[in-house]
């Protein structure tokens, strides 16, 4: 009986833990696949930027709700992608106020 129940219990484990691995790689496949792109970011259009820029806050929301470990080196690291996609993205958008002045 105790067999059996232990058994029962190793099974919703493994089920449980697959789940959560799975969860986990998704999440981890969109941060490795966005924050690959770094290197290139001044190379890449707008659009495309924009695009990662969603990607990464996706990503964001996801390391969130993982545990403290996690949550502490990828909020980080994604966030330095973030800011990054953001920056490029500013210096390929005209300023709506003009050229500056020439001093």
């Amino acid at each position: 009986m105790v067999r059996k129940g232990l058994i029962l219990l190793l099974v919703t484990w493994m089920l449980t833990a697959t789940g959560f691995a799975a969860d986990s790689a998704e999440w981890l496949a969109e941060f490795n696949d966005s924050c690959a792109k770094t290197t290139e970011a001044m190379e890449l259009s707008r659009e495309e930027l924009l695009a990662l820029i969603a990607k990464c806050e996706r990503v964001k929301k996801a390391v969130e709700s993982q545990d403290e470990a996690v949550r502490k080196v990828y909020m980080k690291r994604v966030q330095m992608c973030l800011d990054l996609f953001r920056y490029v993205l500013d210096t390929k958008v005209p300023d709506a106020k003009g050229p500056s002045p020439s001093k």
